[in-house]
């Protein structure tokens, strides 16, 4: 499939649409409290859908899979025009990120730069990308939610590795929430509770901001548009909850998290291995995710009785709200490189590998 040209801007439906996003986050609620009412989980909420699960190797995932790469591109540089969008980009991804999406690219870039005699300079590479809130593994029952648009999209830093899992939020996620309750699930809808961040990126911010005056500071040393009110209580309440410092998925979580990405290494992809493990994360996740779900929820394939009791407290909502602006599926275009084109392409940034998930 061909990418949008770098010239090539959203059209109308998308623009609209990314400010439709932006105004249901800030409708989810006005307190900006909610943001640190669970601290392993900040600034985010379990929004509750009725949905079948998919298989991941049929043709409506693949369907979806291919709609969703054609308009990521626009939705990168939509946001990245739009004065709120443009702000929280700068503050999650840097001045790098956002030139990146204006573009269409992912964005990425380079965080704690070291140097010593004996050493050249050397950085961590983050990455951020875009992905699916309701993921596009399970069917929505209701006409609320719509799995290939801007209100179902949040751009999360998914690329760590190893033991350490703290920079891997999104895989973080499925372990915890959505693999404990699709694997083994009825073939019948079911309610999923699936996480939904109050940010358009998360985690929202690289590091920590005590007060307004700092915050607005930073947004001008980048060049960024001021934020509104409602955006910058919850900035500074996120910062809050995470003790002014950096987001970081927590220690007793990184195993079921490590596991997750172990899905999809290649010496993984035998299906009876593969199966092992994905059994395997879900018995352990769903010990975990019993900690965090409400009665009625689906964990392993059975349902937490009526008077069963979560030990932690995310806010839970239902959307229920069908988009109003409709974003037509993008055609694929297929157009041979020629020589000329290429000596001019510019250098490509490295691509995130999208997961079955």
């Amino acid at each position: 499939m061909s990418r949008p040209s770098q010239s090539s801007a959203p059209g109308p439906e998308m623009v609209s649409a990314v400010a439709e996003m932006l105004l249901n986050l800030e409708q989810i609620s006005a307190d900006p409290s909610i943001i640190g009412q669970c601290p392993e989980l900040p600034g985010v909420v379990l929004d509750k859908v009725q949905a079948t699960c998919l298989d991941r190797d049929g043709p409506e995932y693949a369907q979806a899979n291919r709609d969703y790469q054609a308009l990521r591109a626009y939705y990168f540089k939509a946001l990245a025009a739009h004065p709120v969008g443009r702000a929280l980009a700068a503050l999650a991804v840097g001045s790098t990120g956002v030139e990146l999406m204006e573009i269409g690219r992912p964005p990425a870039f380079v965080a704690e730069i070291r140097s010593s005699r004996a050493k050249p300079a050397r950085g961590r590479r983050e990455s951020y990308n875009c992905h699916h809130v309701v993921p596009k593994s399970i069917r929505p029952e209701s006409g609320a939610v719509w799995v290939n648009h801007p209100t179902n999209f949040v751009i999360a830093k998914t690329t760590r590795r190893g033991l350490d899992q703290s920079d891997n939020p999104h895989h973080f996620w499925h372990s915890l929430f959505l693999h404990p309750q699709t694997h083994n699930a009825p073939a019948e809808p079911i309610p999923v509770y699936v996480v939904r961040p109050l940010f358009p990126f998360y985690p929202p911010i690289t590091q920590g901001f005590r007060n307004l005056e700092e915050l607005r500071q930073k947004l001008a040393a980048l060049g960024a548009p001021q934020l509104p009110e409602i955006w910058e209580k919850r900035i500074l309440e996120f910062s809050k909850a995470t003790k002014h410092r950096p987001y970081a998925v927590p220690k007793e979580f990184h195993e079921i998290t490590r596991l997750f990405a172990d899905l999809y290494k290649p010496q993984n992809k035998d299906p009876a291995i593969n199966q092992q493990m994905r059994a395997n994360l879900a018995e352990q996740g769903a010990r975990l995710a019993a900690d965090f779900l409400p009665a009625g929820a689906y964990v392993n394939g059975k349902k937490l009785p009526p008077d069963h009791r979560p030990k932690k407290l995310i806010p839970l909502i239902e959307t229920k709200k069908q988009p109003e602006t409709v974003i037509q599926p993008i055609p694929a275009r297929r157009k041979a490189r020629t020589a000329k084109s290429q000596l001019h392409q510019p250098a490509r940034q490295p691509q995130t590998n999208h997961l079955k998930v």
